[in-house]
């Protein structure tokens, strides 16, 4: 299919050496990806804001996801709409039972980055999101649920300074903040994917 045209386009590449197998998930791109980024996170958007202008807003953190999830219960006919990760979710567990395959993981870039971290922990396989949404205030709400111990044990999140995207919801254990050299006025230049991958390959080398 033409992938500007879908709702969750996915690719998978094989390294039949090592029996790996790599699922990379593309970033927002089109209208149905904004709208999926929009209604996704929108509740555990509002979590944080509460929190942020509450006081002593940090003390009612552990309830915070219990609220996300009943307010996303009573719009779940229209989040079941853009639950991507569903599909994510099945094709991993279908390489996990590929004999071909003795490791499977996924990666993703902004909405792709989210829904990869959601898919490594519902299928416990690694996950590496880069400027990706996360998913710790929101897990209940998912089908399956995505509990924070599966978050903290197999989602990895690459965050860039100032960018937007991957401060909404809580942040797992495993992420690192990397620098971006953008204008200071020009939060979208965060986000871009080509942008964080040169500061990776400047700050971290090639590996050659």
């Amino acid at each position: 299919e033409d992938p500007d045209h879908t709702a969750v386009f996915f690719k998978m590449f094989s390294f039949p050496q090592q029996e790996l197998a790599m699922i990379a998930i593309r970033g927002t791109s089109n209208n149905w990806d904004m709208l999926a980024d929009t209604q996704l996170w929108s509740a555990a958007a509002l979590m944080q804001g509460l929190r942020f202008i509450l006081p002593a807003g940090e003390m009612w953190t552990p309830i915070y996801a219990q609220l996300v999830h009943w307010i996303n219960t009573l719009q779940s006919e229209s989040l079941d709409k853009v639950s991507f990760y569903t599909l994510t979710t099945q094709f991993a567990e279908t390489l996990k039972n590929d004999p071909q395959f003795s490791s499977v993981q996924v990666t993703g870039h902004s909405l792709g980055g989210g829904l990869a971290m959601i898919t490594g922990a519902q299928s416990k396989i690694p996950a590496v999101g880069l400027s990706g949404p996360n998913a710790l205030i929101s897990g209940r709400s998912f089908s399956p649920p995505v509990s924070a111990e599966d978050m903290n044990a197999y989602t990895f999140n690459i965050v860039p300074r100032r960018d937007i995207v991957p401060m909404l919801d809580d942040k797992a254990d495993q992420f690192q903040y990397i620098r971006c050299e953008a204008a200071p006025w020009d939060f979208v230049g965060c986000h871009f994917s080509k942008r964080s991958l040169c500061e990776l390959l400047v700050t971290c080398g090639t590996g050659a």
